[in-house]
């Protein structure tokens, strides 16, 4: 049923999938170059691509984004050593990313007296932006341990001013996911602290769900984090179990769960709440 009701909206919207899917490998294989410089604070040292390795310039033809580290078979052309396959991924994540988003939210409008559609062009943005962001956090919490600042900060200072062109979404709900997101999370970090005598949460991960507030509204945060505990619980309970290690040993980035609980809430919000809802049926 889905398939046979999304066929139709993605042949006549083929342009559109092709322009965005292309937009986003290119801004994947840049979201690569923030993905490595942002925590070194090099974003700005040299604007060529270098070498993984070796640190031999990289020539145009060999940035090709979702097609080069195919074409080179995972193998730098200068030195042969394995090239991370973190590139591949992110360029191909952002770029599906980017034709789902489109596929919810069409701009172009071929047959329609106005070529594109304003609204839906500003969900777009807002909802591609908002995925980037998202995404390359993760990535690098995942490799780090961190969220920069330049992120979190960014999300935060940001979230009003996409409230106020927003066709759905208002200043005031943002400002209250701001304090919301941040509080909890910060409250949550105090509490494990006075308890265990040690930090169980990085206030990168506090800033990360304040910015996530601030973009999709104070009603996200509640199901964000519900599900972010809940997919972190099973995903950690299977490290866990494979490392043979106790969950308090285990250093697991929280962030990537509060990415992916944040898009499910976006999405499928109301079946997230009903979910959360359920016990209290009935009563």
């Amino acid at each position: 049923m889905i398939l046979a009701t999304a066929l139709p909206i993605l042949e006549s919207q083929l342009l559109g999938c092709i322009f965005v899917f292309i937009l986003g490998a290119i801004l994947g294989s840049f979201y690569n170059v923030l993905i490595y410089r942002m925590p070194d604070k090099t974003l700005f040292n040299h604007h060529r691509s270098r070498c993984y390795w070796c640190g031999t310039l990289i020539p145009i033809w060999h940035n090709i984004p979702c097609l080069s580290w195919l074409i080179l078979r995972g193998q730098a052309a200068c030195c042969n050593q394995p090239l991370p396959r973190q590139y591949l991924l992110v360029e191909w994540l952002t770029a599906s990313g980017f034709v789902l988003i489109y596929l919810a939210t069409p701009f172009l409008t071929p047959t329609a007296p106005e070529l594109i559609h304003t609204d839906n062009m500003i969900r777009f943005a807002h909802n591609s932006l908002f995925f980037s962001i998202l995404l390359i956090s993760s990535v690098i919490d995942i490799r780090l341990r961190i969220i920069p600042n330049e992120l979190t900060y960014g999300l935060v200072l940001t979230a009003p001013l996409w409230m106020l062109i927003h066709p759905e979404l208002n200043v005031l709900s943002s400002v209250l996911g701001i304090g919301l997101g941040g509080g909890i999370l910060y409250g949550v970090a105090v509490v494990y602290f006075l308890i265990r005598k040690q930090m169980g949460m990085g206030m990168g991960d506090v800033k990360f769900l304040a910015g996530i507030g601030g973009w999709l509204g104070y009603q996200a945060i509640i199901p964000t984090l519900f599900s972010a505990c809940l997919l972190g619980s099973l995903i950690g309970g299977g490290i866990m179990l494979k490392t043979n290690q106790a969950m308090s040993k285990q250093q697991i980035p929280f962030g990537p769960f509060l990415a992916a609980g944040a898009l499910l809430y976006h999405y499928t919000g109301h079946h997230i709440l009903e979910i959360i809802l359920w016990p209290l049926r009935g009563t």
